[in-house]
């Protein structure tokens, strides 16, 4: 099993990318699409060959992890890296993963904007009583 870290845009996701960001990619990271894209392109080839999910993260945080990871069909949020890592481990050692064979986009916190939400109850941390 392999599973592929691209990003969200790439492939046929460019649209539950946020403005900005696709902006970026048609502009200083065009390059950098373009081989996003090819690398999909190679896994998806392989056919029955290889078990493969492409994973698609949304705006990625250096958090600590907190353990959210929702496959989203709408635009992107954000997501911790380390929450990104569980899902790839997921993908390539859980035997019934759901997503093999598929390109999820992926995130935590989110889902129409870049705010990141940095509070405990996100992180999955009891709330300080005050």
């Amino acid at each position: 099993r392999l599973a592929v870290v691209t990003s969200i845009g790439a492939g046929d996701s460019e649209n539950q990318a946020p403005f900005f960001f696709k902006v970026l990619m048609w502009t200083a990271m065009k390059k950098i699409f373009e081989d996003k894209n090819r690398q999909e392109q190679v896994v998806m080839a392989q056919g029955n060959d290889l078990e493969w999910c492409i994973v698609r993260p949304g705006g990625l945080t250096v958090e600590p992890p907190t353990g959210v990871i929702n496959v989203i069909e709408g635009e992107a949020g954000s997501i911790a890296r380390a929450d990104v890592a569980q899902f790839c481990l997921d993908a390539v050692t859980v035997q019934d993963f759901p997503y093999l064979g598929k390109a999820p986009c992926i995130s935590s916190v989110g889902g129409t904007s870049w705010v990141k939400d940095r509070s405990a109850k996100a992180r999955g941390e009891a709330e300080a009583e005050a």
